[in-house]
């Protein structure tokens, strides 16, 4: 393999354990040796026969009446099969345009269902897998919450997609909030639905979501002030831009008196892996982390940064296409 200067730094050698080959589907960014490589195209007809298969994708589009189980509906899927490779959760703007479009997209649906919910988001959901348009259909037509999730009609699957997921619907409120970002080792293992029934069973509510794929320019000026400081600096980087990664907007009950910030950092517990299994086995590091590096979540640290972090990924990055879109 060469860089772009023709030099050959790469020869023949085997996957490293935290890839799998599942990761090498077209269009896919991977970091190797600490180097991104962006996957353009498959080297050779067998290669493609094995992996074009897995490259379909489909989406689902959860109602605001199933939001609060919004953990367990995409675990329902994960469990079979299917990787997360988007998400966002968003509301209905007032144009007539979009929810005329929208009305087309969502048989059944009536104009009331779409504008009555002005606080609890609808969420979009795009999985991956083989056969995944008529198999997760299936899987949604004979779920127990069927009654609030909607697939599109055959033919549709491409504009029902750009319609949810590309469009700027944001529901960050960025105000009394934290910020989760949910590293990329857990959307691979497909247990991301597990770690939002987690926080959200914590007593927490998830205001906002969105799914971004971040380059190590990016990574490295979110995680600025841990350079020098944590000694697996170099280690996040590379597992952050790794692969796609979901920031979550947290708060807490209008009603609690507790700061949201510090709140939620105890309950996902110290960056040392070992130390959270080791003294805080119930933490969310505990329960979903691999090492420390890959240690499930990354949570706002300072009760002061909570809202800026929020901005960094809703607003800033939300605002700039390449860092959501593959």
């Amino acid at each position: 393999m060469n860089d772009f200067k023709r030099r050959k730094f790469l020869k023949k050698i085997k996957i490293p354990p935290t890839l799998t080959s599942s990761d090498f589907i077209k269009g896919s960014t991977i970091v190797l040796l600490s180097r991104e490589l962006k996957l353009v195209e498959y080297a050779d007809t067998a290669t493609r026969h094995l992996l074009v298969g897995k490259e379909e994708r489909t989406t689902v589009l959860v109602t605001p009446s199933l939001f609060d189980s919004i953990g367990d509906v995409t675990s329902s899927i994960e469990n079979e099969g299917y990787t997360l490779v988007d998400i966002k959760s968003l509301h209905f703007s007032s144009s007539i345009d979009d929810i005329n479009e929208a009305l087309q997209l969502l048989s059944g649906m009536e104009l009331h269902d779409l504008c009555s919910s002005t606080s609890t988001p609808f969420v979009a959901m795009s999985f991956r897998g083989s056969d995944s348009i008529a198999s997760v259909r299936k899987l949604v037509q004979s779920s127990p919450f069927r009654h609030g999730l909607v697939c599109p009609r055959v033919g549709e699957e491409k504009e029902f997609s750009n319609f949810f997921l590309h469009k700027d619907r944001s529901t960050a409120t960025l105000e009394g909030c934290t910020c989760c970002v949910v590293r990329p080792h857990i959307i691979k293992d497909r247990t991301f639905g597990k770690v939002v029934s987690d926080i959200l069973a914590r007593g927490f509510k998830i205001s906002a979501m969105q799914l971004f794929r971040l380059d190590k320019h990016a990574v490295a000026e979110f995680l600025q002030v841990y350079k020098g400081v944590l000694p697996q600096y170099v280690e996040l980087v590379d597992e952050m831009c790794s692969g796609p990664l979901i920031a979550l907007e947290v708060k807490r009950d209008s009603n609690s008196t507790e700061d949201v910030v510090e709140n939620f950092r105890a309950h996902v517990g110290p960056w040392d892996y070992s130390v959270a299994c080791e003294l805080y086995p119930r933490s969310i590091r505990a329960k979903f982390g691999k090492s420390d590096a890959a240690n499930a979540v990354h949570c706002t640290d300072l009760p002061k940064d909570g809202v800026i972090e929020c901005e960094y990924f809703f607003k800033i990055l939300a605002g700039s296409h390449r860092f959501y879109t593959e």
